[in-house]
């Protein structure tokens, strides 16, 4: 990246595009989202790999994905907007002597992958302060997160209610599992032994489970012997039983998986999808809220 010594050659707002554009992985998207021109936001672009020596955003086959450096820059962008918008919005809150009771919504996946280390941080830096977890549906998180019941929610959200923002936490993929000697070649299944098995599927009550989709679009269908809605527990269901399951690879953390169990990649191309925080975008003044959005993002990078 070129080096930038003196900030007053730079118009500062592009940093504000940037953001979108990360965040949206789309001109036309980001464009909305700002209130702009698409031209307009091209150009911008245009200015910002020239200025950062980058191409930023690259198309790959039918979508645009972050180049490394933008990958790198992403988390701390948003760190540096929110502490702008907090400054702007008044004092800085003092999470020491704060008794704040925080509320977010969260699936068990999310809780297993970020709150351990949410929890950590917030005992060291927040002792007097307090956080309540709930899980509901992906779309009642989201009604919550835009009615102000929630301070904000983890989760994956294909569709968000106006007023509400998201920001990507990492990409996420599916690998699977199931026991070894149920496998018709070395740490593999072919895609027909695969159709053939029975399967735990995890998914929850107002999704179609992201797997069963991807399948459906090629005109393909698994053979479910036992769906639930939770993503922890799944592993430990397999041992003794016939069952495949395929699963967000960050479960499998933390976890000792019997010997007799495989972990394999699918036998199909299975698109990687987005973990993302949201909130409410006109609580972004709320200093208390940055505070915890900044966290969790620090969180879910550690």
């Amino acid at each position: 990246m070129h080096e930038i010594h003196d900030l007053r050659r730079i118009d500062l707002n592009l940093l504000v595009i940037l953001d979108a554009l990360l965040a949206e992985r789309h001109v036309s998207r980001a464009a909305d989202r700002l209130a702009m021109s698409q031209p307009a936001v091209s150009h911008a672009l245009a200015r910002l790999r020239e200025l950062m020596g980058d191409p930023l955003l690259v198309r790959v086959r039918n979508e645009m994905r972050l180049t490394s450096l933008a990958l790198e820059l992403a988390p701390r962008l948003v760190l540096a907007l929110d502490g702008v918008r907090g400054l702007l919005g008044g004092p800085a809150f003092a999470a020491e002597s704060s008794h704040r009771h925080f509320r977010l919504g969260m699936s068990d996946y999310g809780a297993w992958v970020v709150l351990p280390r949410l929890l950590r941080d917030l005992r060291q830096s927040a002792s007097h302060s307090s956080l309540g977890v709930t899980q509901e549906s992906r779309l009642e998180m989201a009604r919550q997160v835009a009615e102000g019941e929630l301070d904000g929610a983890l989760g994956v959200f294909p569709e968000l209610p106006a007023g509400v923002r998201a920001w990507r936490l990492f990409e996420e993929r599916f690998v699977c599992v199931c026991r070894r000697d149920l496998l018709d070649r070395p740490l593999s299944l072919s895609l027909p032994a695969y159709l053939a098995a029975a399967h735990l599927r995890v998914a929850l009550q107002d999704t179609l489970e992201e797997v069963d989709g991807c399948l459906g679009k090629l005109g393909l269908q698994r053979r479910v012997a036992l769906t639930l809605p939770h993503f922890t527990v799944a592993p430990a269901l397999l041992e003794g039983t016939d069952l495949v399951l395929t699963i967000a690879e960050r479960c499998l953390e933390r976890l000792a998986l019997s010997d007799s169990l495989a972990v394999f990649e699918p036998p199909l191309a299975l698109p990687r999808f987005d973990f993302v925080q949201i909130w409410r975008e006109d609580a972004e003044r709320d200093p208390a809220r940055l505070w915890l959005r900044q966290r969790l993002q620090q969180a879910a990078q550690d």
